[in-house]
C-alpha cells in the first residue's frame, strides 16, 4: 500500500470520527414543525455551539430537562428529542397563545391565564423559547427552555429515504373508540 494511499485511509478514518462527534441525525417524528418539516424527515443537526450563534427563527433540538414543574409528565415524552424553532431569547419579551391541555398535562397551564387568550412571557438569562410552527408539545406549555437543555442546531433536511404523505392526512386515522371493543361470546 502506498503511503499517499494510507495517509488517505487515516485522514477519511479521523474526519468519519470527528463528525460523528460534532453532528448527528434526527428524525422528525409527529406533524408540529409542518409545514417546515414533515414526519419521517430527516435532520443534521450540529452538537456543539457557542450560545451567542443563536437566533430567532433557528431550528433547533432539545430534551426536556429534569425539572420539578415537568415531574408529572409521562416518562414517553421526558426521554425524547423535540425540533422545534427559536422565537425568543434571554431579555425578550414573547407573546405566545394559552394552550389547553387534556388530562395529565393540564397542570402545566394552569399559570397561564389571560383575558387576550395569549400570555406575554420574559425569558430570563440562561433560557430561550421555543415554538413549532403547529399547536404541539411546546415553551407555551412549560415556559422558558434553560439553554443546556438543548442538544443541537439543525444544519440542514436531508433527502428522505421513504416517501410520506405530503401533509397530514387525519382522515386516515380510526375514529377514537368511546369504549373499548366486546368480544362476542
Amino acid at each position: 500500500m502506498s503511503t499517499s494511499l494510507l495517509v488517505l485511509l487515516i485522514s477519511v478514518v479521523i474526519l468519519f470520527i470527528l463528525a460523528r462527534t460534532v453532528l448527528f441525525l434526527v428524525q422528525v417524528e409527529g406533524w408540529s414543525m409542518f409545514p417546515t418539516y414533515q414526519h419521517g424527515d430527516r435532520l443534521l443537526a450540529l452538537r456543539y455551539w457557542l450560545h451567542r450563534w443563536l437566533h430567532r427563527g433557528q431550528i433547533v433540538v432539545w430534551q426536556l430537562p429534569s425539572d420539578s414543574r415537568l415531574a408529572s409528565l409521562p416518562e414517553s415524552m421526558c426521554s425524547g428529542f423535540y425540533i422545534k424553532r427559536i422565537v425568543g431569547l434571554p431579555g425578550d419579551k414573547t407573546a405566545a397563545p394559552i394552550a389547553e391541555l387534556p388530562g395529565a398535562l393540564s397542570p402545566l397551564s394552569a399559570h397561564a391565564h389571560g383575558d387576550q387568550g395569549s400570555r406575554i412571557w420574559h425569558i430570563p438569562a440562561g433560557h430561550c423559547f421555543v415554538m413549532g410552527d403547529t399547536p404541539g408539545f411546546d415553551s407555551t406549555l412549560f415556559g422558558p427552555l434553560p439553554l443546556h437543555a438543548l442538544r443541537g442546531v439543525v444544519l440542514v433536511k436531508l433527502p428522505r429515504r421513504v416517501r410520506g404523505p405530503a401533509e397530514p392526512d387525519f382522515t386516515t386515522y380510526p375514529p377514537l373508540l368511546s369504549h373499548p371493543p366486546q368480544k362476542n361470546t
